[in-house]
């Protein structure tokens, strides 16, 4: 008897047990609390690292958003290095941070506050100014209740507030600090420079036999060049631009005629996709054909006018001003200075600041910086010194000036000595920061318990 009722309390017991299991649920407030990093004497929360990952998930998305990708989310493989990834960068910070208090760097003077609070100021009302001019353009709210209304759309919109903003940039700012005062004895040494500078001069030369517009796109954009490749003239324009009026009635009388286009492109689609042999045409398909044709052949008779009243419109607008362009050319025949009179009749602002007023435009065989008519009649000109006749484009009419040639070679050294210096100091700097920060993670022991992130 008494084993029998053991029996059936150990059975009755282990019920309970394995029920109980499935039976149990984790509260929602103590899982957000569950401690997953410990380092640097701070602890990282389940809560705090699900925001900071759907934080990044969202910087993420936007970028691929920017290049029309889109970012799946919910990817185990995704979401597990995104929450890699942001752990480390808190890891990093969090051992940066205490390191800065130890030696006294996350210290700041007045004035070094006082920067901060101007730079905070600076982007914050940005931010505000563009919020009052896309939402408060027509209140009729004004002082205190404006200045309210428009901090509660912003907190709303997801601004950062002010105070916020001020944290981030002191903290920002420790991290500088400390980042500066660990690297402050690496140095660039001049065979480093040298050996630098002679590599990017060899890429560069090989990079433009390769691609000649290159060049020209480089110097456009201010980027750093190291090697002037042969082929490209400097080429002074003078242009007399249509009016204003002229230049609108153009343009929408072109926008006009792409429209058309595009409508003579779709039906032409749309007949291609109709059977080749009209015979096996259906009812329905002899219908659209014979539509669908008749549409096609109005469009052309309306894009043949267009096209007409666009060409009418274009002589009138060169016509406007030719006499401008006879009267100059009429002063070069008689041995004016091309730059007098460039500056006296010509309308394009680009040649009325430097350099380009002193040397002209850089332009090379196949330049697409320029319209076509402007490249080829600017190659077409056979020696320095020689003025092309006038050249008509899209703007108005040019003539233009061979001023000189690029001197082909590499870029003197000492014009961009600094730059290639400062360039290798910044990867020294980074290079060894990186691993001064990799021994201090080391030595802070980090904690993580990444399987409660699940």
């Amino acid at each position: 008897m008494h084993k029998r009722v053991t029996l059936v309390l150990m059975v009755a017991a282990i019920l309970l047990i394995t029920s109980g299991c499935a039976l149990i649920v984790k509260d929602p407030e103590v899982d957000k609390r569950t401690v997953i990093v410990e380092v640097a004497e701070r602890t990282f929360l389940k809560e705090e690292i699900a925001r900071e990952v759907e934080n990044e998930l969202d910087q993420q998305e936007y970028i691929y958003t920017m290049y029309g990708m889109s970012l799946d989310r919910t990817d185990p493989q995704v979401l597990a290095y995104v929450r890699e990834q942001t752990i480390s960068t808190l890891v990093d910070r969090a051992v940066q941070e205490q390191k800065a208090a130890e030696i006294g760097i996350d210290v700041f003077t007045s004035d070094e506050l006082m920067a901060l609070q101007e730079e905070v100021d600076t982007t914050y009302n940005s931010y505000l100014e563009s919020v009052k001019t896309s939402y408060f353009s027509d209140t009729e709210l004004a002082d205190e209740a404006l200045d309210e209304a428009i901090a509660e759309l912003m907190d709303n919109l997801g601004y950062p507030r002010r105070e916020d903003m001020l944290e981030e940039a002191r903290k920002k700012g420790v991290l500088e600090k400390l980042k500066a005062d660990a690297v402050k004895d690496v140095q660039v040494t001049d065979e480093e420079i040298q050996a630098d500078y002679e590599e990017k001069v060899t890429s560069e030369k090989a990079s433009y036999e390769g691609n000649l517009p290159a060049y020209g796109t480089a110097v456009m954009q201010n980027t750093t060049v190291y090697y002037h490749p042969a082929g490209y003239r400097y080429i002074k324009n003078l242009l007399v631009k249509f009016t204003d009026e002229d230049s609108a009635a153009i343009s929408d009388m072109e926008d006009q005629v792409r429209e058309k286009n595009t409508e003579l492109t779709n039906l032409a689609t749309s007949l291609a996709g109709l059977p080749e042999d009209t015979a096996s045409d259906t009812e329905l398909e002899a219908a659209n054909r014979k539509e669908w044709t008749a549409e096609k052949n109005q469009l052309d008779m309306e894009i043949a006018d267009l096209a007409g009243m666009l060409d009418h419109m274009k002589e009138t607008a060169y016509g406007s001003v030719q006499a401008a362009i006879d009267e100059i050319l009429a002063k070069l025949s008689e041995g004016a200075d091309f730059d007098v009179l460039m500056e006296e009749y010509g309308q394009d602002d680009g040649m009325k600041t430097s350099p380009a007023k002193e040397e002209g435009y850089l332009v090379c065989e196949g330049d697409n910086r320029w319209v076509s008519e402007f490249t080829d009649a600017s190659m077409a000109l056979e020696k320095i010194g020689d003025v092309s006749p006038a050249v008509r484009t899209s703007f108005g009419i040019h003539l233009l000036k061979y001023a000189s040639d690029l001197a082909e070679g590499a870029v003197p050294l000492e014009e961009i000595r600094a730059v290639i210096e400062e360039e290798i100091l910044h990867t020294k700097q980074d290079d060894v920061y990186n691993n001064i920060l990799a021994e201090w993670v080391e030595d802070a022991g980090a904690k993580i318990y990444m399987d409660r992130m699940k």
